[in-house]
């Protein structure tokens, strides 16, 4: 199975890599779960991935806390606010992390990178797991970004994949 998935893994990153679409963000900073949420946990994108930039901007212009990932040693992931100061960021890999400390209260929003979705919500990854042990017992909404031929079907899957509520296409939130 996870030769399945390395090899959706690479053809999506091969397809991404003719472009990035604009995404229209008003589809989900509009919903009633963004209007709520104080507390949104997003990332900042990188390489082929949609970008976040105008996104994040929205997060923060509409007075709510945002939180990125640190990426941990045992893989795990941890959030700590970001002001959108670039200045408060380091370099990890290919990954902008703010400097700080953990977050430790509750997220009511998370916005998750991924490869493809299926029609269930499943997500295909990068393949680390790290977004999977922090969905793990997340409650609150969880929407990925993923361009519009992403969504599929079905993808294969494993007992320790987690599924989203919602997928940002550039046109549509889809939910699950």
């Amino acid at each position: 199975m996870e030769n399945t998935k390395s090899n959706l893994r690479n053809l999506i990153r091969e397809r991404r890599s003719g472009g990035k679409s604009k995404f229209d963000f008003n589809l989900l900073t509009s919903c009633p779960e963004f209007q709520v949420a104080q507390v949104i946990a997003s990332y900042r994108s990188y390489g082929n991935e949609p970008d976040t930039k105008e996104l994040n901007a929205s997060i923060l212009g509409a007075s709510k806390k945002l939180l990125l990932p640190v990426l941990k040693t045992d893989r795990s992931l941890e959030f700590r606010s970001w002001s959108g100061d670039l200045t408060s960021l380091k370099v990890n890999g290919k990954i902008e992390e703010p400097i700080g400390t953990e977050f430790s209260g509750a997220i009511d929003l998370i916005i998750v990178p991924a490869l493809a979705i299926d029609k269930s919500g499943n997500r295909l990854g990068q393949g680390g797991g790290s977004y999977d042990r922090s969905l793990e017992n997340f409650k609150g909404f969880s929407v990925a970004l993923i361009n519009e031929d992403e969504l599929v079907d079905q993808l294969p899957t494993q007992s320790s994949d987690r599924r989203v509520k919602a997928a940002l296409t550039p046109t549509r939130l889809i939910r699950f």
